[in-house]
C-alpha cells in the first residue's frame, strides 16, 4: 500500500506545474450533456448519434468522470481519441485517463493512455 501511494506521489510531482490528471470516460462532445443527465446507457438508447460503437470518428471529444463533470479535449486530445478508438472493441464508454492543463472546463491534453 505505502508503495503504490509512493508511487502516485513520485507521477505527481513530475507532472507540470498546472498540470492535471483526470480519469473518465469518453463522449461525443455534443452528447456529454445528455449523458451526464439521463445515463450513457439511456441516452444511446434514444440517441443512436451519440453512440460511439459504430461511428466514432467525430469532430470533438469530451471526457466524463465519475463524479459527472465533464471536459472538453483540445485538439491534441482529439487526435490522441481518433488513435485509440480504431483499436478498441468497446468503444462506447472507454475508459482512459488524461494528463494536461486544465483551463475552464477545456482540457490541453499532453498525454492520455487507457485506464
Amino acid at each position: 500500500m505505502l508503495g503504490r501511494i509512493a508511487a502516485l506521489w513520485l507521477v505527481a510531482a513530475a507532472l507540470p506545474l498546472g498540470a492535471a490528471q483526470i480519469q473518465g470516460f469518453l463522449a461525443d462532445w455534443n452528447c456529454v450533456k445528455k449523458i451526464v443527465k439521463d445515463g450513457a446507457e439511456q441516452t444511446f438508447k434514444n440517441h443512436n448519434n451519440c453512440s460511439l460503437q459504430n461511428n466514432y470518428n467525430r469532430q470533438t471529444y469530451g471526457l466524463i468522470t465519475s463524479d459527472k463533470r465533464f471536459y472538453r479535449l483540445d485538439a491534441a486530445g482529439n487526435a490522441h481519441v481518433r488513435e485509440l478508438l480504431p483499436k478498441s472493441p468497446r468503444r462506447n464508454q472507454l475508459y482512459v485517463i488524461v494528463t494536461g492543463e486544465l483551463k475552464g472546463n477545456l482540457v490541453k491534453v499532453a498525454a492520455m493512455s487507457l485506464l
